[in-house]
């Protein structure tokens, strides 16, 4: 999941960050803290349900050692092609640009990447930008079919490529490959509502946290609810969402409905860097100790509070692989074989298996790219 600058939560339209980031782009609501669902009393699950959110929670624990893309090209690759990133602005994004261009590298292409503020409108241009410089192959991320229509039409007339990641579209029709998709992010949801249901022993009260104006974060909260009721039926789970021009107040925002739902001691964040920046320390001021947090996505910030035990658990969006199966579908693609539509890697953190060096992102499977040049048939 991207991170989201102070700047980029002022201009962000279509893209955001992970990831792992979620990720399509919808309207913005216009109310400031809506809510679904209710607060029902914590209830306590059965011993048998509880220990299969202890078994879930202890696979997602487990570091991933292997890429989910997993068979060869087996035919040569083209080098020479011009590979256009269109960034969403933030720093996360920057930090793509540079995963995608040393991908690239090895394939013999080469890359530029195209700043925007996120924007519908710089979007759309830095498309078009591409298209008129000669791309042959275009990534954005979290942008939606309809938002890019009049240049994805220009694209596939031009026979230009186009993949991304993190939207709610299906593939087809010009759109050659996506990953981190609402049924692939499920697994997040499943990974989180068992974290939660172990920790609590069945006695949870939870408060999803959504940003409706990315549409796949929602299919994020349902997937998450699903699996959470299926481990305890009888615990309570509720939702607000916050907007895009508040998500600088969202601690707040979310301080004020713990304060006036005092049952609820779980909270679940659909953006854990764009949500929970502050949040801890809000939680701490207003005495709401009890209250323990869940995420999806992470930064260095997010990860310090979980070595300090302020974050309970996260599932990190991870750039690393996510931006290699991009590259990797745009190779499948110029050496004309099949594409596979891989979800990304998914790894649960807690305080007990966080990476000593949390200071930078990371990988979720440390020889990610050693596994990737083989299946190119390269070496680094």
């Amino acid at each position: 999941m991207f991170t989201l600058t102070p700047a980029s939560r002022r201009h962000l339209g279509v893209a955001a960050v992970g990831a792992a980031l979620a990720f399509g782009v919808a309207a913005c609501g216009s109310s400031s803290n809506g809510s679904s669902g209710s607060a029902a009393s914590g209830g306590a699950g059965s011993g048998s349900t509880v220990s299969k959110a202890q078994a879930v929670m202890a696979e997602g624990a487990k570091r991933p050692s292997d890429i989910t893309v997993t068979t060869p090209i087996g035919k040569p690759i083209p080098s020479g092609k011009k590979l256009v990133f269109v960034s969403c602005g933030t720093s996360s994004c920057q930090l793509q640009g540079s995963i995608i261009e040393k991908a690239a590298a090895h394939l013999g292409w080469t890359t530029k990447t195209i700043a925007t503020d996120g924007s519908p409108t710089q979007v759309q241009d830095g498309f078009t930008t591409a298209l008129r410089t000669g791309a042959d192959a275009v990534i954005i991320n979290a942008v939606t079919r309809d938002a890019i229509a009049k240049q994805l039409a220009q694209a596939k007339a031009k026979g230009v490529a186009y993949v991304g990641c993190c939207s709610t579209d299906q593939v087809g029709d010009g759109y050659l490959y996506n990953t981190s998709t609402p049924e692939q992010n499920a697994q997040i949801g499943k990974y989180l509502s068992a974290a939660i249901v172990a920790d609590a022993k069945g006695k949870a009260n939870t408060l999803y946290v959504d940003i409706p104006a990315f549409t796949i974060l929602g299919s994020l909260g349902e997937a998450l609810k699903q699996d959470y009721q299926a481990y305890c039926p009888s615990c309570g789970f509720s939702k607000i969402d916050v907007p895009l021009p508040q998500l600088a107040s969202a601690p707040n925002l979310i301080v004020s409905y713990l304060r006036s739902h005092p049952d609820v001691n779980y909270v679940a964040l659909s953006v854990t860097d764009a949500l929970g920046t502050g949040l801890p320390a809000a939680l701490k001021a207003a005495g709401l100790t009890k209250v323990k947090i869940v995420g999806q996505g992470a930064d260095p910030t997010a990860y310090q509070e979980l070595a300090q035990g302020q974050i309970l658990a996260l599932v990190p969006f991870d750039y690393f692989s996510v931006d290699y199966q991009m590259v990797d579908a745009l190779a499948r693609h110029f050496a004309g074989v099949p594409i596979e539509q891989t979800p990304p890697s998914r790894w649960l953190l807690t305080k007990d298996n966080l990476p000593s060096d949390y200071t930078k992102l990371f990988p979720a499977v440390p020889d990610y790219e050693s596994k990737f040049l083989k299946l190119w048939g390269k070496t680094a």
